[in-house]
């Protein structure tokens, strides 16, 4: 399974986690204490159905799913 690999503010994180509750493709993969930010993956999968929530104004997940456009998450990724 694809997935892509990115590094958020732990708060973001949290937003995201709580918005997806059910087992939903997000894996953390680490944290960095010094700059409080959140080293995880997602499931290709996933990060489609983001898109499409980022692109429905109104929608409840509308803004945090912004980050998944692909204008926005080349600022995100790890490599």
């Amino acid at each position: 399974m694809e997935s892509y690999k990115l590094e958020i503010e732990r708060n973001q994180y949290d937003r995201i986690a709580k918005a997806f509750n059910e087992p939903n493709g997000l894996i953390v993969r680490g944290y960095d204490n010094d700059k409080d930010t959140v080293i995880f993956t997602i499931s290709k999968q996933l990060k489609k159905r983001c898109e499409k929530f980022a692109k429905t104004k109104g929608h409840n997940r509308y803004w945090i799913c912004q980050m998944f456009l692909p204008k926005n998450i080349q600022r995100y990724l790890v490599k």
